[in-house]
């Protein structure tokens, strides 16, 4: 997740969600087994604040907190997508 193209946490297993079902708010949706892999308190410091147990987490949170990326904002909180439109398959009829 970034604020203002700085990323300042980092969460994984989001690939399942759900909406909140709340009326009005379709654009809301919680992730279940999302796991936070890491967070930052301070952007003039960057150090991860969270204390992931899967070292791979550990490794992609301190590659990304703190750098600036593009990114997609749908509100004050954006999100950055871990793999490229190039890393994707090509779907039939491209």
């Amino acid at each position: 997740m970034t604020v203002a193209g700085f990323v300042v946490a980092v969460l994984t297993g989001i690939q399942e969600w759900e909406a909140d079902g709340t009326v009005g708010t379709t654009g809301r949706y919680r992730f279940p087994k999302a796991r936070l892999a890491g967070y930052l308190t301070d952007l003039t410091a960057p150090a991860n604040t969270a204390d992931p147990t899967d070292p791979e987490y550990a490794r992609l949170a301190g590659l990304l907190l703190g750098t600036r990326l593009p990114s997609v904002s749908g509100g004050p909180i954006a999100y950055v997508p871990t793999t490229t439109t190039a890393d994707q398959p090509a779907t039939e009829g491209e």
